[in-house]
């Protein structure tokens, strides 16, 4: 089972807070030494271009790592929202960060043989038009990658359908949605997929609304109220997460031999449990009608489900 708690994210968090601090001494310990001793490293033979090219990936470095944690931290004292809970905006910073770490790391290896970084691109510009064309599929991932985490359209956490996957957002990367099904099976997006197809998201909606269909046959259905009242004791225990007045048995259509029917309820907004534990109870229950006396009514046969 996939897990993603509040505590670990704090873990996670303060892991990363941790490293930082310790990348702050070792890497200013290093530039105060440059620095201060930079007339003897010289003079033991060390060329210039290795010195520049290590201070500027160690300043350039800090730099990036502080601007993230700065901007991170002014985001959710502005928004007032909890540490504990991983948002998208983190994520799209902290992959822009990933990158500029990546592009600064391989400018200092090309200032380390003494190649000026700017220079080298310009005159391989059509090598890198080149490259840029065999990698547009992969670019046009990640930017759309990137327009996905910064939307409020689709956050970690969120409940969705896209075609005939469904399941909870666990994390988005510069490459794909990674969704999680109510069978914990792990599945990976790609983002030009999901940039564009239709997504339905169950928990952007403003009304939390759960529902299935079932089917009885008409020879055995003898009471829609007590059919009904079943369902709704059978969510007794749950009633606390539930509007009283939201409960909605209503047919949908009447055949030869059997009556297709829809029950609804909507959950508080503010409610915690997830939708699929409370609908599994129902669901069961709905299976189980067949032992309810004095009518026997339901065919188990007939059953699907669906979630608006």
């Amino acid at each position: 089972m996939i897990k993603n708690s509040p505590t670990a994210q704090i873990k996670k968090e303060n892991k990363k807070r941790i490293r930082f601090v310790l990348k702050v001494i070792i890497f200013s310990t290093i530039l105060f030494s440059f620095n201060y001793f930079r007339d003897s490293i010289i003079s033991i033979g060390v060329p210039v271009h290795f010195l520049n090219a290590i201070q500027f990936y160690l300043y350039a470095d800090l730099l990036i790592s502080l601007a993230r944690l700065i901007v991170v931290y002014f985001y959710f004292k502005k928004h007032k929202l909890r540490r504990d809970v991983k948002h998208n905006f983190e994520v799209g910073i902290n992959h822009i960060a990933n990158i500029l770490h990546t592009i600064v790391f391989i400018a200092a290896i090309i200032m380390l043989f003494g190649l000026n970084p700017i220079t080298l691109i310009t005159s391989l510009s059509i090598v890198a038009a080149a490259i840029a064309i065999l990698s547009k599929d992969y670019i046009s991932n990640m930017i759309n990658g990137m327009i996905i985490m910064f939307s409020d359209e689709l956050s970690l956490g969120d409940e969705i359908k896209i075609g005939d996957v469904k399941g909870k957002v666990i994390d988005i990367t510069l490459t794909n949605v990674h969704i999680v099904n109510d069978d914990e099976d792990l599945i990976y997006i790609p983002n030009s997929i999901i940039f564009t197809s239709q997504i339905l998201n169950y928990t952007k909606r403003r009304v939390r609304k759960v529902s299935f269909d079932f089917d009885l046959k008409n020879n055995l259905l003898t009471s829609i109220e007590a059919v009904e009242k079943y369902i709704i004791d059978s969510l007794e225990p749950y009633k606390s997460h539930i509007q009283p007045e939201s409960y909605n048995l209503r047919i949908i259509k009447i055949n030869e031999n059997f009556t297709s029917l829809k029950f609804q309820f909507v959950l508080h907004k503010s409610a915690k449990i997830p939708e699929k534990d409370i609908r599994r109870v129902a669901l069961r229950k709905v299976l189980s009608l067949q032992e309810f006396k004095p009518e026997e009514m339901v065919s188990t046969s007939a059953f699907r489900q669906t979630h608006d």
